[in-house]
């Protein structure tokens, strides 16, 4: 079972098209400050998406501890940006226009909240090109 969940993972552009930019270089781990860079939100915005406090974020965006809600963070980036077939400025329009799918919140509204449970829903069913 476990073969088959991976191989699905492969296929899926959003583990394909993994973004080197957002990693850490010395490291290899995620970085909450490239990764608020590149959404263009304050790091304290990412701290707070991930239940962090926004200085120690700072100090070590790259941190082991983080990376588990960094993950879940990048993923919902790197599928919205696939999902604009790689133009970033879409995607983040995607991420401060109210969407109907989310009672016309924008998406960049669960971010900050910290709340990326209904985001990962969505990203998932539009990948899928499933209804919402």
């Amino acid at each position: 079972m476990m073969a088959v969940e991976v191989t699905s993972m492969l296929a899926n552009p959003a583990f394909v098209s993994a973004d080197p930019a957002l990693f850490n270089p010395e490291s290899g781990r995620l970085d909450a400050a490239r990764i608020a860079r590149e959404i263009q939100l304050p790091v304290a915005t990412i701290a707070e998406a991930i239940g962090k406090k926004a200085p120690s974020v700072r100090k070590h965006p790259d941190a082991s501890s983080l990376q588990p809600e960094l993950r879940r963070v990048y993923r919902i980036w790197v599928a919205i940006v696939d999902l604009y077939a790689g133009n970033k400025k879409n995607a983040r329009i995607f991420l401060n226009a109210p969407n109907r799918h989310l009672d016309s919140q924008a998406p960049i509204e669960f971010i900050e909240r910290g709340d990326l449970n209904p985001l990962e829903a969505l990203v998932e069913a539009m990948s899928a090109r499933q209804p919402v």
